[in-house]
């Protein structure tokens, strides 16, 4: 750990048996997505859960007080105790969650998982949570801890018109959420797009873009019905592994009892399993949303089955040398198989529920991971 954040946590363990450190009374969320979407009402689940659970109100901003770019900066600042911080962007301050989270299309290879949300959710909170201090510590350095992660379902092409092959993705403008979905468009012979999730609708709307790469629910999310005349499910696969839920503010941690942090813990399972199934749910309903609209529903074709799992092979290479070339992490040999051992381990755990079980799954990522953190010290060492 480097030495500014050794003294941080120092001081913070003494604020924490201080005499005298204010105790909040109100949890402010602040997100950047609209209201009513997935995102919004996964918050409102955990504000109603801690409100039932602590003597703490909680308000809920959406898309009104923080944009997607501003989370993480506006935490650290403390203009919210809780946000959904989308860590890809911020590749340098997150670069150790980010690494792992670039893999989620390895969920895919061999059987894909029954909910890949929940498969790589929970490998995901247990690495960043139990396996990887330096996750911890880069949380520590922007004044934050992460405590949950909540990916949706497969990622799937949203396009102005269908497309099944690479023939069809050949010359396309296709955006791409993360590095990793740009590579495969790339290497499917597509020019990949970066534009932030809020300027989805009017790059397809303004012809900018032809497909967005998504999971079927930001159909709704992002008000995408108008705009896309095709939708190829599970196509490339993968989902938003930098999905950062359960992201607080330092101080309002260090600010909590015990028994509130473990409150907000809870819920934190709570809300990751609302929203894991909460994909699930909304990409059923979506889909036939869309059909009832005339939008054509089509499957990839084999030839672009293969190429995908071909790409997703190699880019595992690829990813590896990104994050120790440009990025300095070590060991990243001994992590990609850390994390892989992870997925299988989900795989094998979340494969048996009901994808759209809240319950069961919320009741597994809390016997799994939150219950076993020690919630005096975590996020400090």
């Amino acid at each position: 750990m480097q030495k500014n954040n050794l003294i941080k946590v120092a001081a913070a363990l003494s604020l924490m048996s201080a005499a005298g450190v204010a105790q909040a009374d109100t949890m402010r969320i602040a997100h950047g997505f609209p209201a009513q979407s997935i995102v919004d009402d996964t918050f409102k689940t955990l504000a109603q859960h801690v409100e039932e659970n602590t003597d703490l109100d909680t308000e809920v901003f959406a898309l009104t007080v923080l944009d997607l770019k501003q989370a993480s900066p506006g935490l650290t600042s403390g203009v919210a105790d809780s946000t959904m911080l989308l860590t890809a962007y911020f590749p340098s301050e997150f670069s150790e969650q980010n690494f792992v989270a670039d893999l989620t299309m390895v969920a895919n290879l061999g059987e894909r998982p029954t909910s890949i949300g929940a498969t790589v959710g929970g490998a995901l909170m247990e690495y960043v949570t139990i396996q990887c201090p330096e996750c911890v510590e880069q949380n520590l350095a922007q004044n934050q801890i992460g405590l949950a992660f909540a990916p949706g379902s497969q990622f799937s092409l949203l396009c102005k018109e269908p497309i099944s092959s690479v023939a069809d993705v050949r010359g396309r403008a296709i955006r791409g959420p993360v590095s990793v979905f740009r590579r495969w468009a790339e290497t499917m012979g597509a020019s990949p797009i970066t534009i932030s999730a809020n300027e989805v609708f009017d790059g397809l709307n303004q012809g900018l873009v032809d497909c967005t790469i998504n999971a079927v629910g930001e159909m709704s999310n992002l008000s995408l019905f108008d705009v896309v005349g095709g939708i190829t499910p599970g196509m490339p696969g993968g989902t938003f592994g930098g999905s950062g839920i359960g992201q607080l503010n330092l101080d309002f941690w260090l600010s909590l009892s015990l028994e509130d942090r473990k409150a907000v813990a809870r819920g934190m399972s709570k809300a990751t399993a609302f929203m894991v199934t909460g994909y699930m749910k909304q990409e059923v309903i979506d889909l036939q949303t869309a059909r009832d609209q005339g939008i054509a529903i089509v499957e990839a074709d084999p030839d672009l089955k293969s190429a995908t799992e071909a790409f997703i092979k190699d880019d595992i290479e690829t990813i590896k040398a990104i994050y120790r070339d440009d990025f300095g992490l070590e060991k990243v040999d001994e992590k990609v198989e850390t994390f892989i051992g992870l997925l299988e381990k989900w795989k094998a755990l979340t494969d048996p529920l009901d994808p759209t079980d809240t319950e069961a799954l919320t009741e597994l990522y809390w016997t799994e991971i939150h219950s076993k953190l020690n919630l005096e010290t975590y996020g400090l060492n």
